[in-house]
């Protein structure tokens, strides 16, 4: 019986877009505002929440995969960015009894430098140039 609906299921979903991060992210935000509505008992919360929901089904339906393929990159680009921003400042506080981070004026990337006070001369590789520092604690 099971068997029967699996394999027809297989063959409904055939040339369909399916699953990826971005309608991940759209059933965690679906699950954040059910738990909201636990509390909250609204009407226009439960209107809301099916956003979401009708727009994962949407997209896990659809057969132009093109498009579909393209929102998720849009996705993922933001989502590396802010990704990428948590990460940086989790290694700042993991990292602050033995080194300090500086942002080079020329190419703006974080420089990862072992702590030490007072002037420094610090050497950015990305850009090769050298500036000044001064490091209070």
């Amino acid at each position: 019986m099971f068997r029967n609906f699996f394999y027809k299921l297989a063959q409904f979903m055939q040339g369909r877009y399916g699953n990826d991060k971005l309608n991940t992210f759209l059933l965690i935000i679906t699950a954040i505002i059910y738990v909201i509505n636990l509390f909250v008992r609204s009407s226009w919360l439960f209107v809301v929440m099916m956003v979401p929901v009708a727009l994962y089904i949407f997209r896990a339906l659809s057969k132009n995969i093109n498009k579909r393929l393209y929102e998720n990159n849009q996705y993922v680009k933001i989502y590396t960015v802010f990704e990428n921003f948590f990460k940086r400042q989790y290694y700042k506080v993991r990292d602050f009894k033995t080194h300090r981070y500086v942002k080079c004026p020329y190419c703006k990337s974080q420089l990862r430098l072992k702590k030490r006070t007072g002037n420094q001369k610090i050497h950015c590789p990305r850009c090769n140039e050298d500036f000044k520092k001064n490091i209070l604690f």
